[in-house]
């Protein structure tokens, strides 16, 4: 397994192509994201709210219960852009948090977008 970014409370490790969330009182480890090409980078927010995760396209896991497991599906645990519809996937080439609901991500092709998290 492979550290992608570490806060206080929280670990996000990737193995291959999956993202994993594991607590630091060891009390969980979960999946939170699924990338094909393997992700990229992974970014905790400040006050843990988040954590922002890109390669092909972006993940934001929220770090609130339930904690439910990434399966892919709609939900209020994640959101993503960029990903599964040809038309429309971006390869993600870094992150940036600018406050507490933006971030910045800088695509491949040096495309710049800003997204409400």
């Amino acid at each position: 397994m492979h550290t992608m970014c570490e806060s206080e409370h929280y670990v996000v490790l990737s193995e291959f192509e999956s993202v994993f969330l594991f607590f630091k009182d060891k009390t969980k480890r979960i999946l939170i994201g699924y990338f094909y090409g393997d992700p990229e980078i992974a970014i905790i927010s400040p006050d843990e709210r988040f954590c922002i995760m890109g390669g092909e396209g972006i993940i934001v896991y929220y770090l609130d219960e339930p904690f439910a497991e990434y399966s892919g599906l709609p939900s209020e645990q994640w959101m993503e852009w960029g990903r599964d519809d040809p038309e429309n996937i971006m390869w993600v080439e870094s992150i940036r948090i600018l406050d507490a609901t933006h971030v910045e991500i800088v695509t491949e092709d040096r495309q710049k977008l800003i997204l409400g998290v």
